[in-house]
């Protein structure tokens, strides 16, 4: 890309800033009428959620039910005059990495779109891929969960959002110039889509990120990207000799896989949500399941990336292992867990009824009042 900002504080907002960078650049073309945004089911939500919320219709592909591949053809049909851009994460939240993206792109740029990439799941692509190699007009990196910084929600984030130079004009305000041999800040941006973020984003990440990438070099970091994907790799030939667990799409994964425990579900009534309780009893970190909607049912996405040892990894299967056993053998255990651990089973039944979220103390004490 020709030109970064890192004023978003993590991927969605990221995510967000392209689909204001997006409007606007059509809008200055005289191409309102360009509504519609394409994105894929196996994408990160946020590649519908903010387009979604920048006032754009979202027609979302879904895959291929043999391969996981997102539908090519499905895409040629999706496209036309009202196509202002496609939202897409490569390799997609299952693992999956799509070969033909650069179709993908030219199919976007031919009805006049722009093509925005989620590089959430960059950590085993790193020195591998080129955004703009794949014909990409936008992008953000997750400095938080690829370039060193703390994965995990423990942040805090920063999205480095990358464009050509042609968008380059519509990058967020103000924007840091160098000239004759003087830093300074540029305000003087007529079509920038303006402040995003307080101050210039979270800059303790940016700078931690960038000496990582400094000391690691370029093949340092094409050696992180190997590593991630052996991890990977080890990690899921054991998981899928664990009994009650399968993979769903035969395709290779990347950096991370999307499994599922339907299998032990049927046979002992142990799903996911029991079995991320019961690992914490056993010094693990219950782990991410999926994002919605679930069409891969009682899913789990392990994600070891770069940064776990072959010991890790051994122990985390290992337990995993083990609470499999204690579901076909004693599954009230495994439902009642965690035993050893402080934190509780959660209820979730209000999650779905909007008379029972306060988002904040003045909404719990308006709803307390009402009872």
């Amino acid at each position: 890309m020709d030109a970064f900002t890192f004023q978003p504080p993590g991927g969605s907002a990221g995510c967000y800033n392209n689909a204001l960078i997006m409007r606007k650049y059509h809008a200055d073309r005289g191409e309102a009428h360009r509504d519609e945004v394409i994105t894929t089911i196996f994408s990160h939500p946020c590649d519908a959620a903010t387009p979604a919320t920048a006032g754009y219709k979202v027609v979302t592909l879904y895959p291929d039910p043999e391969t996981g591949l997102p539908d090519t053809e499905a895409l040629k049909e999706a496209v036309g005059p009202r196509t202002a851009g496609c939202f897409i994460t490569n390799p997609e939240d299952i693992g999956i990495f799509n070969k033909h993206i650069d179709e993908w792109t030219g199919i976007i740029h031919e009805a006049g779109g722009l093509c925005s990439y989620d590089q959430a799941n960059a950590n085993a692509i790193m020195g591998v891929t080129r955004a703009r190699e794949a014909g990409f007009d936008m992008l953000f990196f997750n400095l938080h969960k690829t370039f060193s910084s703390p994965h995990g929600s423990s942040g805090p984030g920063s999205a480095a959002v990358g464009v050509t130079k042609m968008l380059e004009e519509y990058l967020p305000s103000p924007v840091i110039m160098k000239k004759d041999g003087i830093y300074r800040l540029d305000y003087d941006r007529p079509k920038s889509i303006g402040k995003v973020r307080d101050f210039m984003g979270n800059l303790p990440v940016v700078v931690r990120s960038y000496a990582w990438c400094m000391a690691m070099g370029a093949k340092g970091l094409r050696e992180a990207a190997e590593v991630s994907m052996i991890n990977n790799q080890y990690l899921l030939e054991k998981v899928k000799k664990i009994r009650g667990v399968s993979l769903t799409y035969p395709a290779h994964r990347v950096d991370q896989a999307r499994l599922s425990l339907e299998q032990m579900k049927r046979d002992t009534g142990i799903g996911i949500g029991d079995v991320n309780r019961r690992v914490v009893d056993y010094g693990v970190q219950s782990f991410f399941t999926s994002h919605h909607p679930w069409l891969i049912p009682e899913p789990f996405t392990p994600e070891p990336c770069e940064t776990y040892s072959k010991a890790d990894i051994d122990y985390w299967c290992a337990v995993l292992e083990k609470v499999s056993e204690e579901a076909y053998s004693d599954p009230e255990l495994v439902k009642s867990a965690p035993h050893n651990s402080c934190i509780h089973k959660i209820t979730w039944d209000g999650f779905n009824d909007p008379d029972r979220w306060a988002m904040s103390w003045r909404a719990y004490k308006k709803k307390e009042m009402k009872k």
